[in-house]
């Protein structure tokens, strides 16, 4: 995931490469597979276009649980991160073989940064079965670190309602968050075993890395389905929508038929050709609060949010996205000036941009959450299978 200013958007780390009461983290009479997803009208999650839902956490095979809401939906990340302030209940320790803890470091593309341990956890989604798997908690004094001083050579983010989130929630397409690179790596730079106050880089099996929940479930597991609806072109002042987890293995997540489907590279990526322009690391990511790009006829906001475009006029563009299996896709959308769009004190908008993050590639082209208004976003989660194929893939 990737991080700036009030801006959320996801880094993405392949294999190639407040707190409530106990209970699950279901909403009232959802069927078990359905998680509620909200934007707007929280108090913690307040960063604009962003999508958050309540999940639940466990001490493994106990019911001594807590279910947390304010957590960011993620289709760009892998993985639980919660805010160790907004976790009540203690966690069992990951240890790497001489029985150091291990704690993570996850950067994201303006270099800011999340720091803390690897715990195990049973995470409920919605009325789901508990899956056991390692979360990362987010705690900057970790191992004798700090905001400032720590292994990631970032300020960390430390306080929920700074970050604007209690955590995320990672339901994209792979299953753990760095897969072999840090599995054959003791330098990967993500992972650490620390003693005291020093922490070394090292080698993670696939076993200790943080995880996508979904893929352990056990029949909703190869996929989720993101539905929101779309706003006006002023915005909307909140919106509800739902994660269905599982593609075809319910009645409720039944792709239509003929839906085109979208095989990603390795990494993750399509192909995004946006005036003549190739751009061949794109990706869906709701955990983006806008459409990420570069464009130098669109200028920039001189007045907040200033890493957003603020055209004079309303820009209608298009590009056309393709998947390494070949379909492709022509998609209109529109880019508004960003300043005038937050002053309506709005909180969901289908028309914000801005360029790619300085740190990101020339080639990357995001399409964020206005991407998803409007539609039905399947994600496909690598080596699954289901009516659409075997993925990682994308259909809309």
């Amino acid at each position: 995931m990737m991080s700036r200013a009030v801006l959320i958007v996801c880094l993405w780390l392949v294999s190639a490469c407040g707190s409530g009461g106990g209970g699950n983290g279901g909403a009232g009479s959802q069927p078990p597979n359905v998680l509620a997803v909200t934007i707007g009208g929280s108090s913690v999650c307040t960063t604009f276009n962003q999508p958050c839902t309540q999940i639940t956490i466990c001490q493994p095979g106990t019911s001594t649980c807590q279910t947390i809401s304010d957590i960011l939906v993620d289709t760009g990340s892998f993985g639980v991160r919660i805010f160790g302030s907004a976790l009540s209940i203690p966690l069992q320790q990951e240890v790497e073989s001489p029985g150091q803890p291990i704690g993570e470091c996850m950067p994201f593309a303006d270099g800011s940064a999340l720091w803390g341990p690897v715990q195990l956890a049973d995470v409920v989604l919605a009325g789901e079965p508990a899956v056991t798997v390692p979360i990362h908690v987010i705690a900057p004094t970790f191992a004798g670190q700090s905001k400032s001083q720590n292994p990631c050579n970032a300020v960390v983010d430390s306080d929920p309602l700074i970050a604007g989130y209690n955590g995320i929630l990672g339901i994209g397409l792979f299953t753990h968050d760095c897969g072999t690179r840090c599995e054959i790596s003791d330098n990967n730079n993500q992972y650490f075993s620390c003693t005291a106050s020093t922490c070394g880089s090292i080698a993670a099996p696939l076993s200790t890395q943080v995880q996508n929940p979904v893929w352990l479930l056990p029949s909703d597991k190869n996929g989720v389905i993101l539905t929101l609806p779309n706003v006006p072109a002023t915005g909307a002042p909140a919106l509800s929508g739902s994660i269905t987890l599982g593609i075809g293995t319910a009645s409720n997540n039944s792709p239509p038929p003929g839906i085109p489907t979208f095989l990603t590279d390795q990494h993750g990526s399509l192909t995004t050709i946006y005036k003549g322009i190739t751009f061949a690391q794109s990706i869906i990511d709701s955990g983006s609060n806008g459409y990420f790009f570069p464009d130098l006829t669109l200028p920039l906001c001189l007045m907040p949010p200033q890493d957003f475009y603020c055209p004079l006029a309303t820009a209608s563009l298009s590009a056309t996205l393709f998947g390494v299996n070949a379909p492709q896709a022509t998609v209109p959308f529109q880019v508004a000036n960003a300043t005038n769009l937050l002053n309506t004190g709005n909180a969901v908008f289908n028309n914000l941009g801005g360029p790619s993050p300085s740190s990101s590639s020339s080639s990357t082209f995001d399409w964020g959450l206005p991407f998803f208004l409007g539609r039905i976003v399947f994600v496909g989660i690598e080596g699954q299978s289901s009516t659409l194929g075997t993925g990682p893939l994308y259909a809309f």
